[in-house]
């Protein structure tokens, strides 16, 4: 999660900066400039949801996987114990 926040902080601070120096820079309209820097921006924020919709998905198999391993351990662990109870049986 951690490194959500940086990408997100980056992505700010880099909108900003590229915003800034395209208004400056630009040889275009302030309208055509105002398009391109949502354009932009949209882009981007798509970027950025596909890219946590994909990390989510990740959490999500992970956990899948985990509560999977955690199901067989125990159930190897109840098979060991009832083996063991009937042996002292």
């Amino acid at each position: 999660m951690k490194d959500s926040g940086t990408v997100l902080l980056a992505f700010v601070v880099g909108v900003a900066v590229g915003a800034g120096a395209a208004l400056l820079l630009a040889p275009q309209s302030g309208e055509d400039t105002r398009e391109w820097i949502s354009d932009t921006v949209e882009d981007e924020a798509y970027r950025i949801k596909r890219k946590a919709k994909r990390s989510l998905d990740q959490v999500q198999d992970a956990l899948e996987r985990g509560e999977q391993t955690v199901a067989k351990v125990l159930k190897t662990g109840k098979t060991a114990l009832d083996s063991l109870a009937a042996k002292l049986d």
